[in-house]
């Protein structure tokens, strides 16, 4: 039975299978699952659940990483057997796939026994097929990520040609601008999202960009299914989206700037795994626009006096003015302190007095809340 050779790397997948007798996923070098053959083969949870979330499992993973593997396939063509019987896993062959001498990814096929001599000479002559397969989609796959990358790039820039664009592909209703952030979970994130979102919202479009990546989605279902996407996706704790405010097709340059200052505050902040509209983390937003008035001309600020005056006296005032204005009384703020109220009584009347610092004037209480808040 001859590898189909004119498929695609599904067909291929399994072509292969059936040679093997054992089902097969092909996976990228960062073991995400970019084919796997079709027909009932869900031979243990490992294969079910690295098919589903299109990754391989962090647990199952960290296990295989632990066999040396990894290691292996970067410098050696031969088939090597993975057995993890306390994992319930079956037994697996795995082969590398390169592409001019460069690890693109491996054929992994699940063999309880292990391969037979035949099995194994029929991976080794299937991976070259495999990576010319690799190459001819990766160039096709370039040709619509630019595609992708030219139609995102225009309706996030407004104007005539987003108008063009939004008419051309029918984008009716409300939509947003979607920013997606993180280290390096980000740069492995832009193809199972394209998955995802062929999946489940075909007319919605994403692409690289520089600091991650931006995505045009109705308006509606963004959070949603971004929010999902986040759960699913092995590495999605790291990544945090930012969603802009609904906007026509056409007119989505502010929400653009919106989405990117949402998930820049989260990203600040630490807070990870979270898809945050405006209205989520407006207090933020506002403090980070603030923050470079703040950085030019802090010194001015009522809290620079109030620093001042700890610097030299040992005061406390800061620390008081900061539990008075968290806790919004004095008996709060001095259960926070673990002092008497009279204490904190004293040392807001000392800000007052000594620095001029009044918390109870409404406009400076807002100049510290802001000033505290973006310290923090």
């Amino acid at each position: 039975m001859p590898l189909d050779i004119d498929g695609d790397l599904f067909d291929l997948a399994t072509s292969l299978a059936g040679l093997l007798g054992a089902p097969v996923t092909i996976e990228d070098r960062d073991t995400i699952v970019i084919a796997f053959s079709g027909g009932n083969q869900d031979v243990d949870d490992a294969r079910i659940s690295t098919i589903l979330g299109r990754q391989v499992p962090v647990r199952y993973r960290e296990a295989i990483a632990a066999t040396g593997v990894f290691e292996r396939l970067r410098v050696s063509d031969e088939v090597i057997t993975v057995d993890l019987p306390e994992e319930d896993m079956v037994a697996r062959a795995v082969v590398a796939v390169r592409d001019e001498g460069h690890l693109v990814g491996s054929i992994w096929a699940a063999i309880p026994q292990g391969p037979s001599r035949a099995q194994s000479d029929t991976l080794v002559a299937a991976a070259p097929q495999v990576a010319r397969r690799l190459r001819a989609e990766r160039d096709l796959a370039d040709r619509g990520r630019r595609e992708r990358t030219h139609l995102v790039t225009t309706l996030l820039a407004g104007g005539d040609a987003a108008d063009d664009v939004a008419s051309d592909h029918t984008m009716t209703g409300q939509w947003v601008a979607v920013s997606i952030r993180g280290p390096e979970a980000v740069r492995r994130a832009l193809g199972p999202l394209s998955l995802h979102l062929s999946a489940v919202a075909p007319a919605a479009l994403c692409a690289a960009h520089d600091r991650g990546i931006l995505g045009v989605m109705a308006a509606e279902s963004a959070g949603r299914i971004l929010g999902d996407f986040l759960r699913r996706f092995g590495g999605g704790e790291q990544l945090v989206v930012g969603i802009g405010t609904p906007a026509e097709a056409g007119d989505l340059a502010e929400s653009r700037l919106v989405a990117d200052q949402v998930a820049e505050a989260l990203s600040r902040r630490g807070r990870t795994g979270v898809v945050a509209t405006l209205e989520d983390v407006f207090a933020d937003v506002l403090v980070d626009r603030l923050d470079g008035f703040l950085k030019r001309h802090g010194g001015s600020s009522p809290l620079a006096r109030l620093r001042e005056h700890d610097r030299v006296h040992d005061s406390g005032l800061v620390d008081a003015v900061r539990a008075f204005l968290d806790a919004g009384e004095v008996s709060g703020a001095a259960q926070g302190l673990t002092v008497h109220p009279n204490t904190v009584r004293n040392r807001l009347r000392k800000a007052r007095e000594a620095c001029g610092v009044d918390v109870g004037d409404p406009a400076t209480r807002l100049a510290l809340m802001v000033d505290l808040r973006s310290v923090r």
